[in-house]
């Protein structure tokens, strides 16, 4: 038996750094990154940021490469801060 620990320290933010993330949707943006994780095989130890970037301290598993997570971390949460009316949003 093995035991595989990926420990990765990813930062992005959103376009042109605009701040695009009210305060009143981090919590729930930051959950909803976690879960998004956990879906796809990893674990969020943290996550959290500000109204213009996001910090995310990512256990990636021994399956899921470095770019293949912050693809589907960042493609899947712009997809679910774009069904939120405010305005067009985006990661760099």
């Amino acid at each position: 038996m093995s035991y595989v620990s990926n420990h990765v320290h990813i930062v992005f933010s959103t376009t042109h750094r605009l701040k695009l993330i009210p305060e009143d949707l981090q919590p729930k943006l930051w959950a909803y990154m976690a879960a998004i994780a956990t879906n796809h095989g990893m674990h969020a130890v943290a996550i959290g940021g500000i109204d213009d970037h996001v910090h995310v301290l990512l256990n990636r598993g021994p399956s899921v490469g470095i770019a293949k997570a912050v693809q589907v971390l960042k493609a899947n949460s712009s997809r679910w801060m774009n069904e939120h009316p405010r305005m067009r949003f985006e990661w760099q």
